[in-house]
């Protein structure tokens, strides 16, 4: 079991990084038949004409493994990720189906409430490819976590 995390165990500048996850053509196609029905991400034909020249992931996909790599870190330990905001979002490189990404993320900002026993978590993420190399989507998440004393 993984040891709770308060808002004061938390320090400014600590970094995590998240395991590896693997966009496979089946998993590209599947998400976006549900959730982004877009030619560029479903049809193969029609995304040889398209700006990619080939299929890409949605970049709502590509957020969602982000989410699901940092919940299976758990850096609050049992508290969980309770996300206030996102900010900054930018999507920077497409992911093509059979690439996998990390997300490496850094506390950015520490604030404590004034009225409630908890803080506000600014975590800055990159998610990267790991095939390329390159950043392919960064943001500025804001978390709740609850202090030690409530």
């Amino acid at each position: 079991m993984t040891e709770t995390r308060y808002f004061e165990d938390l320090t400014l500048g600590e970094k995590f990084e998240t395991e590896t996850y693997t966009l496979t053509a089946e998993k590209v196609h599947e998400f976006a038949s549900e959730y982004d029905p877009q030619f560029i991400h479903v049809n193969e034909d029609e995304a040889k004409d398209g700006p990619f020249g080939t299929i890409i992931a949605s970049g709502w996909q590509t957020l969602s493994v982000t989410m699901r790599l940092m919940a299976l870190i758990k850096p609050f330990g049992q508290n969980p990720l309770i996300g206030m905001r996102i900010d900054d979002l930018k999507f920077a490189a497409p992911v093509y189906p059979g690439e996998s990404v990390t997300v490496k993320g850094e506390i950015v900002d520490l604030t404590k409430s004034r009225t409630a026993p908890r803080g506000y978590v600014g975590i800055l993420l990159n998610t990267i490819n790991l095939d390329t190399g390159k950043l392919v989507a960064t943001q500025k998440w804001t978390c709740l976590v609850p202090c030690r004393e409530g």
